[in-house]
């Protein structure tokens, strides 16, 4: 990193979250540093402002970076730059304000220090090259690197758990890396700035200790803060989490402090089940029906659909069957059960795995599959879910595309149609444009044929040697929610 822009970073950690009349010098480093961090597609949020909104929703399409994890403090600044370039110049003062990052921000950080150096290197080999894009080589030798850089916190959990599935084991491994990346710089986001903040990683639960021992055993070797974070079980779910303004748990590990609410992914995608071989979610009983129910923030309740879940309904658009039981098995029915929760806002954190512009998993063209997750739950008639948020991660993670366009949605909203890209072609219910989007983020190029589309997923993705290779947009979208 060049040293103007390391400097610039330092600057900014003193710089962000000051109040409003600190000094003009301090909020000019700020900037400065943040500008530094955009990539090359970059653009300002957009929104839909309405006076009679008691919430506003940012939806944050982040690029993932591989020198953003270097160091804590790389992600950190990273993440608090999402705030200061999209958020701040759009809020609303006494408006509660919640900002949606996306699924997995936190699972680059296992490449963070020492430990992470050489999957950081291997991010500018061919080994980042796709092989092809659903038979990810290079991140499963990723994975058996940092099963290496790991292996004294590996054997410590395989001691204390054992056995532990060994496709996981490196997550469970890395609980102190993941507080202290991920979870400790969304909590203090949303405690420094007075946010509501929902972010998503593939972790355990844990527990702080400052015992000598399990310090040395569990901790990061390069950190010597006295301190450690120790998993208590050896579940690694996907994890959605959302953080408040002010603690409510003062006693509570770090990161825990205001912690609002905690959603496991169910039902799993395959990539999730056999690369890493996370455990689900609850689909079933008490606890599943509260995972899905959610919470609520500023009157609205907030239900939590991680990518697969918001498209598990049981049943085809409008067609809801007599007798019908939308919470008796969740790894079918997730959505559905979400929305006889009372559930008001579906947040569906997305990391997509995969080009966007192409065929999905159902064999036909992937942004028109997309509308059966976020729009048809503002569009379907047999549902009451009445908002949908959701932002994309997007960049290559060694040879896995992360793309898609983000976007918040409402129903009844009678905004300026429009869609995902490619879905004009008359072929189902979902195709054309559709007034639910409230916003709706470009993609990297105008809409257009569907086969100049795939070719520009081509040039974006890893390996390809285009100049366009991992140029995708970060950007942001906000909207006021209205009340019930």
């Amino acid at each position: 990193m060049p040293d103007v822009r390391r400097a610039l970073l330092v600057l900014l950690v003193v710089a962000v979250g000051l109040p409003s009349s600190a000094a003009s010098a301090p909020r000019a480093a700020a900037d400065a540093a943040c500008t530094a961090l955009r990539p090359h597609r970059w653009a300002p949020a957009t929104g839909a402002a309405h006076p009679r909104g008691d919430l506003r929703v940012f939806a944050i399409q982040y690029k993932q970076v591989v020198e953003n994890v270097a160091t804590y403090e790389a992600f950190r600044t990273a993440m608090r730059c999402q705030v200061e370039d999209f958020v701040l110049p759009h809020r609303v003062p006494g408006r509660p304000t919640l900002v949606v990052f996306n699924e997995d921000i936190g699972l680059m950080t296992l490449a963070t220090g020492r430990r992470g150096a050489a999957v950081r290197e291997q991010a500018a080999t061919p080994l980042r090259a796709p092989a092809p894009d659903q038979a990810p080589g290079g991140a499963a030798a990723a994975l058996g690197m940092l099963n290496a850089a790991y292996a004294p916190q590996v054997a410590a959990y395989q001691a204390l758990f054992g056995p532990v599935d060994p496709r996981k084991q490196v997550l469970l491994a890395a609980t102190d890396t993941f507080v202290r990346a991920f979870s400790e710089t969304f909590s203090d986001i949303a405690r420094d700035y007075g946010l509501y903040v929902v972010a998503s990683n593939n972790q355990a639960t844990y527990r702080e200790t400052r015992d000598p021992a399990e310090v040395a055993l569990f901790g990061d070797p390069e950190v010597a803060d006295g301190r450690a974070f120790v998993a208590t079980s050896s579940r690694v779910p996907n994890v959605t989490y959302l953080w408040g303004p002010k603690d409510v748990r003062p006693q509570a590990a770090a990161g825990m402090k205001n912690l609002l609410f905690r959603n496991e992914k169910v039902p799993l995608t395959d990539f999730e089940l056999t690369l890493l071989a996370l455990d689900p979610g609850p689909s079933t009983g008490p606890a599943a029906v509260a995972n899905a129910r959610g919470t609520v923030v500023a009157g609205h309740r907030l239900g939590f659909a991680t990518s697969l879940p918001a498209f598990a309904w049981g049943y085809p658009f409008g067609k809801r069957p007599r007798g019908f039981r939308p919470c008796a098995d969740l790894s079918v029915t997730y959505a559905a059960c979400m929305d006889a929760q009372g559930v008001d806002v579906m947040i569906q954190a997305e990391a997509n795995s995969g080009r966007w512009a192409g065929n999905g998993g159902l064999g036909y063209w992937q942004p028109l599959e997309w509308m059966d997750s976020a729009w048809r739950s503002v569009a379907d008639p047999t549902l009451r879910i009445r908002y949908a948020v959701n932002p994309f991660i997007v960049g290559n993670l060694l040879d896995i595309p992360f793309d898609g366009q983000s976007a918040i949605l409402r129903r009844g909203a009678r905004t300026a149609p429009r869609t995902y890209v490619g879905n004009l072609v008359p072929e189902r219910l979902e195709s054309g444009r559709k007034g639910e989007f409230l916003g709706l983020t470009p993609w990297v190029r105008p809409d257009g044929p569907r086969a100049e589309l795939v070719a520009q997923s081509a040039r974006l993705a890893p390996g390809s040697g285009d100049p366009q290779e991992n140029d995708y947009l970060q950007t942001a979208l906000f909207a006021d929610l209205l009340p019930r």
